[in-house]
């Protein structure tokens, strides 16, 4: 049975119990400790626990990653220290809303090992036991989110949710307001989640919040661009697509969008779109497509000899792959992360995922693993002020009274980055900029920043 959540696998040969039922049935007969007894006898190392929940279909299991006394020591520093200040024998029944099958299972292998991580890092600092279990919305359907969320709730009795995806998401934020989930929201950001109860998004609203840089990048470096063609999917970045870009290029070249099309998710043949798109004779293109769908539209981009500028929202490793050679030619605006940023948070992330994982981390890895450790900072505050950690409310309350927290993004050698959450809005404020792809690696080109509203598009462009 391959493990979902990480790298490592269920010893099934030697413990068949397992491989009869799910893993959930499975807590429920043998108890959790004799089920980590089971799987230490793998050589799995565990240090908190996590199940995985697919509905009807079932889930599977994973030990928590390995962690050091040099991480803890790390985190004591930046966090402050464990024990009864760090929340030590608090349990916090947590839920991952991800995409666990389908089209878009690397999204939820990555999230799940960002979370997974984090979770054992603040446990081995003496700190509180987050405890996952994963529901699979199937790479975007509504529906097994929506059953996969309230089994959660009744079943688990989750009191957290780290869920992904923008359709699904919006679809269970009345779910997340009934039952007060504190939940975050770091992959499909979109502006139907914006200021709902209880949902904040931890990374730039996709697509709509970078676009005018991005834009106003492709002006300045190719001014002679004035046919602008999009393309898109109805999952993310709709109203970039339709609205934002449209009249932003407008404003900065007096240009016009001659092209815009749309792709199901998923899509990997974009022969017939990008032949529409070639007839529009465009002089750029920007797309809001995401995940290994990029990798497969610039690629049929170039192997129609189109050679224009291609500007995108999001950068993966795996994309990069699925293009080759044809994506040292693409460039992308986003808040993307960076596995080299010197601060020290960041340092302890990379070098803890490198250890659990064998590969370095990514963007939404990052995204996931920040926030399992901003509910660890909020239990703190709320223990600190002599309340109950476990209150959603009161957790609620915490960030609301101070929305800053430290950030794998941004910082220096010396001390993290932070960043901020609009309590109003429930967005967060994180740094953007424009990169290349160079032999499959990002480069950062420009600086971007959200445009404020009525403010000249020119200004979306730092240095």
């Amino acid at each position: 049975m391959t493990d979902i959540l990480g790298d490592a696998r269920v010893c099934t040969a030697s413990h068949p119990q397992l491989k009869r039922r799910s893993y959930r049935r499975s807590v429920a007969l043998l108890g959790t400790a004799a089920l980590a007894a089971a799987l230490a006898g793998c050589g799995s190392s565990s240090s908190g626990s996590s199940t995985a929940s697919s509905g009807a279909s079932g889930g599977t299991t994973s030990s928590a990653p390995a962690t050091d006394s040099a991480a803890s020591s790390g985190l004591h520093k930046i966090f402050g220290p464990g024990g009864k200040a760090g929340g030590a024998g608090v349990t916090i029944p947590a839920g991952m809303l991800l995409a666990v099958t389908g089209q878009g299972s690397f999204f939820g292998d990555v999230m799940s090992k960002g979370a997974k991580l984090a979770a054992a890092q603040i446990k081995a600092a003496d700190g509180i036991d987050y405890k996952i279990t994963i529901a699979d919305h199937k790479s975007g359907d509504v529906p097994a989110a929506l059953s996969g969320v309230r089994e959660m709730v009744s079943q688990n009795k989750i009191k957290v949710l780290q869920t992904s995806y923008g359709a699904p998401s919006e679809a269970i934020a009345p779910l997340i307001a009934q039952n007060k989930l504190l939940s975050f929201n770091g992959g499909g950001s979109s502006p139907g989640q914006v200021g709902k109860p209880f949902l904040y998004q931890t990374r730039m609203i996709f697509g709509d919040d970078p676009a005018p840089g991005a834009l106003a990048y492709l002006a300045k470096t190719y001014p002679n661009a004035k046919r602008l063609a999009v393309v898109g999917t109805k999952e993310n970045g709709v109203a970039g697509r339709n609205e934002i870009a449209p009249r932003v290029w407008k404003q900065l070249t007096g240009g016009s969008v001659v092209a815009n099309e749309q792709h199901d998710v998923g899509a990997t043949d974009f022969q017939s779109l990008v032949a529409r798109v070639k007839s529009s004779k465009p002089d750029a293109i920007l797309t809001f497509s995401f995940g290994d769908d990029v990798g497969y539209l610039v690629k049929a981009i170039r192997e129609a000899n189109l050679t224009i500028p291609i500007m995108g929202i999001e950068f993966t490793a795996q994309a990069a792959k699925v293009a080759g050679d044809s994506y040292n030619s693409y460039n992308f605006a986003t808040d993307f992360y960076d596995p080299t940023n010197p601060n020290p948070w960041n340092q302890i992330f990379v070098k803890g995922y490198r250890d659990a994982y064998g590969k370095d981390p990514e963007y939404y890895g990052a995204n996931y693993y920040e926030q399992v450790f901003w509910t660890w900072d909020l239990v703190r505050r709320v223990i600190a002020a002599g309340g109950d950690p476990t209150d959603t409310e009161a957790l609620q309350k915490a960030l609301i009274a101070n929305p800053k927290f430290p950030s794998l993004y941004g910082g220096s050698a010396d001390k993290p980055g932070e960043v901020q959450f609009d309590v109003t809005a429930h967005t967060i404020s994180k740094p953007m900029a424009v990169f290349k792809v160079v032999g499959g690696t990002p480069v950062k080109l420009a600086t971007i920043t959200k445009l404020a509203a009525g403010a000249d598009p020119k200004t979306a462009l730092g240095q």
